[in-house]
């Protein structure tokens, strides 16, 4: 693919060359922003941040059933996928949450990971924390005020704290798998999808990040599950796909738009491009119907209509004095308490998705050069 395009891209290069003319410069910025918006944007370090469900609990090998261990396969040799789930922990900072993941060696080791990847390394940082945070002790503890809003502090402490990493970490927020039947371990499947999760979609918007939504594909699929909330073998070998679809996606394309959503599996949305001021980006996520069975295939959506624009500065954070959100003590963060949360924007026949469009790009590309070449020709015509 790439040495077919960069074939493309030299005889191209050679006859606008002939025009010798700024026009031909313009154009020749404009054919090469069109293919290298064509290849998708590949990693090569991913950090996996989670609990039991990154570890790999419940598969019948953790070091090769879980799905950073898949997701290793599927990327190869050339990408370095590490696992640095901590079972049991949660977003929920102390005295919150029961086990709080910064608090874990797992934390230290992902940080030190994502900041000695090299700089020229494109680094990703998959974050899937919040089941543990919806156990009634956790996320509603008697006596006391829920904990929705100190979640949501506690969640944008940890992404502006792997944003500001020197190696600029692309940060994927993963919305938690549903839960199968007699969930264990006081996990509550309705917190996880009815709080939760519209919690993690106000982030992504407000932070411009992209999603990686594992709930819709593992909703009304019990058999995922061994025990209602660790996932099976086949069902971890599902998640490493759509994760591996997820990180796919290019975080700074723009939306696109198309009949009502079907398709098997789940892929990321986008939040807009990290960095630079006044970026275009997408907020929402692309879903589907879950595969009829562990081991199907992720077929192509049939894509919903178009995410929401976000417009503005960059979602890249220095440090953690971002105003008003970085109070840890209490729910004094962003959003006061008390406030509901509303979820990324989206309409009825499906999300945005972000996804390059190289039949478009060369569609304005060729009509640049259409019309630049009858230009020269008129001139010389008249000459």
């Amino acid at each position: 693919m790439f040495s077919y395009a960069s074939a493309k891209i030299a005889r191209m290069m050679d006859r606008l060359s002939s025009l010798g003319s700024p026009l031909a410069a313009l154009l020749s910025v404009l054919l090469v922003s069109s293919f290298s918006r064509a290849a998708p944007r590949v990693p090569t370090h991913v950090a996996c941040v989670g609990d039991s469900i990154t570890y790999g609990a419940g598969a019948s090998d953790q070091a090769t059933k879980s799905y950073p261990a898949n997701l290793q396969g599927l990327f190869g040799a050339n990408v370095q996928v590490k696992n640095f789930g901590h079972n049991g922990a949660t977003m929920l900072s102390a005295p919150f949450g029961d086990l709080p993941y910064e608090d874990q060696a797992e934390y230290t080791a992902a940080t030190s990971f994502v900041s000695g990847a090299g700089a020229n390394a494109v680094v990703d940082v998959i974050i899937m924390l919040g089941t543990n945070d919806s156990k009634n002790f956790n996320w509603a503890p008697s006596g006391k005020p829920k904990n929705d809003q100190q979640f949501l502090i506690d969640y944008r402490v940890m992404v502006e704290h792997f944003s500001a990493l020197p190696t600029k970490p692309q940060v994927f927020v993963a919305l938690p798998l549903a839960t199968g039947n007699s969930p264990c371990c006081s996990i509550d499947g309705m917190v996880i999808h009815d709080e939760i999760i519209p919690l993690l979609q106000q982030l992504a918007a407000e932070k411009h990040l992209p999603t990686i939504d594992l709930q819709t594909p593992t909703t009304g699929h019990p058999e995922y599950f061994g025990d209602g909330v660790h996932p099976t073998d086949e069902a971890y070998a599902l998640v490493a796909k759509w994760m591996h679809d997820g990180l796919l996606v290019d975080p700074g394309a723009g939306g696109r738009g198309g009949e009502g959503g079907s398709g098997e599996g789940a892929v990321a949305g986008a939040g807009g491009a990290s960095g630079g001021a006044g970026g275009v980006g997408t907020a929402g996520s692309v879903t589907g119907g879950a595969p009829s069975s562990p081991t199907a295939g992720n077929a192509s959506a049939n894509l919903g209509g178009a995410g929401s624009s976000v417009a503005g500065a960059g979602s890249s954070v220095a440090g953690a004095s971002a105003a008003g959100g970085m109070n840890r003590g209490g729910a004094a963060g962003d959003n006061a308490a008390g406030s509901s949360p509303s979820p990324a924007p989206s309409d009825s026949s499906g999300c945005g998705i972000a996804t390059p469009r190289p039949v478009a790009s060369w569609l304005g590309v060729l009509g640049c050069v259409g019309i630049g070449w009858f230009a020269v020709r008129r001139r010389r015509i008249r000459r």
